[in-house]
């Protein structure tokens, strides 16, 4: 199987290379650009080209996270691994932020190959209406708010009949509980969100805007950052089946020159994905924003597969970095001279 899958296994491998593409077994293999072989891209100049890290690299580099902008990706060669047909789940449930943080840590150590995928995310539970203000008896001065907890799903992979050690394997976590486990086969394990894709259309998520906002952010500050954001964030504000994912990962998996993240030995993910019906859009991009420029202030990196205003060539650069700003802005004008590919996204000027 592949090394790396998201979790829509609907969407096209080109369009997962032209971001990153991540995954829960990301923490070990990095992202989906960092294991291609072999690409075929039809640059803006209309060349069929074959690049790897062997031929053609500038190209190579420049379209792996190049947000379509160098050329399209029309064949790939993958990376594969080599995969156990059972995954044995554990449901963990934190009601610490930094005590899932030194457990998922202690899971990304170089060399230790005993756990296979790290899935986590901030679940609200709701508390009620809480003062902020005056004018309350007037439906004003008051908010609902939530007690957060981060459920931690741990996967390990195993052959029939070589069950894993549930009591060594737990051993290694040390959670508010221990809410189930669960045992998978490997092809019900990659397709394991279809039920709640389902959910979504059912509940009316799927039709309603989807303004995702997902930032990289240092290690260091990233529970400082996630316990501030969502300490203002109301729980209705996600909407029905919205929800906020947590990636935790090593930073040094991923070489890919245009993946940005921050530098450390690991790094964690945050996405608020929320669905918003039309009426409140305004309001809540208004607040991604917000959420974006906080998380930047924290050191982090956006992931730049969703809602994204960097609207001068100064944020660009200041997101890539004046070196690699500098190779985008040369490979624009030789792969793409007449700005015809995903055009007006990325201001160069």
């Amino acid at each position: 199987m592949p090394r790396v899958l998201t979790n829509n296994l609907g969407v096209s491998l080109g369009g997962t290379l032209s971001v990153a593409g991540l995954g829960v077994a990301s923490f070990r293999y990095g992202a989906q650009v960092d294991n291609v072989t072999q690409l075929e891209v039809v640059t803006g100049t209309g060349d069929i080209v074959i690049c790897s890290p062997e031929e053609n690299t500038d190209l190579f580099d420049m379209v792996r996270s190049g947000l379509s902008q160098f050329g399209i990706i029309t064949k790939v060669h993958v990376q594969l691994r080599r995969a156990k047909p059972r995954v044995r789940k554990y449901f963990l449930l934190y009601d610490d932020l930094g005590a899932l943080m030194k457990d998922c840590e202690g899971s990304m150590q170089p060399g230790d190959e005993t756990i296979h995928s790290l899935e986590s995310w901030c679940s609200p539970c709701f508390q009620g209406v809480k003062k902020i203000g005056e004018g309350m008896e007037l439906g004003e001065g008051a908010q609902t708010f939530a007690y957060w907890m981060y459920p931690l799903h741990v996967t390990v992979e195993y052959d029939e009949g070589a069950e894993p050690n549930d009591a060594e394997i737990l051993g290694r976590f040390s959670p508010y509980r221990h809410t189930e486990t669960s045992d998978f086969t490997q092809h019900e394990f990659c397709e394991r969100l279809k039920p709640l894709f389902t959910l979504w259309d059912r509940s009316g998520y799927t039709e309603m805007a989807h303004p995702w906002m997902e930032t990289v952010l240092p290690w260091e500050t990233a529970q400082e950052f996630i316990e501030l954001a969502l300490s203002q964030l109301p729980p209705q504000a996600l909407g029905p089946g919205g929800h906020i994912l947590l990636w935790p990962s090593r930073a040094d998996t991923s070489k890919a020159p245009l993946f940005k993240h921050p530098d450390g030995d690991f790094v964690m993910g945050w996405g608020i994905l929320p669905g918003v019906p039309q009426q409140f859009l305004d309001m809540a991009l208004t607040q991604l924003d917000m959420a974006s420029e906080l998380s930047i202030g924290f050191g982090g990196k956006r992931y730049l597969s969703g809602y994204i205003t960097f609207n001068s060539a100064e944020k660009w650069e200041a997101h890539f970095g004046s070196e690699t700003w500098a190779r985008m802005k040369e490979a624009k004008r030789r792969f793409d001279p007449d700005g015809i590919l995903n055009p007006g996204f990325i201001q160069y000027e």
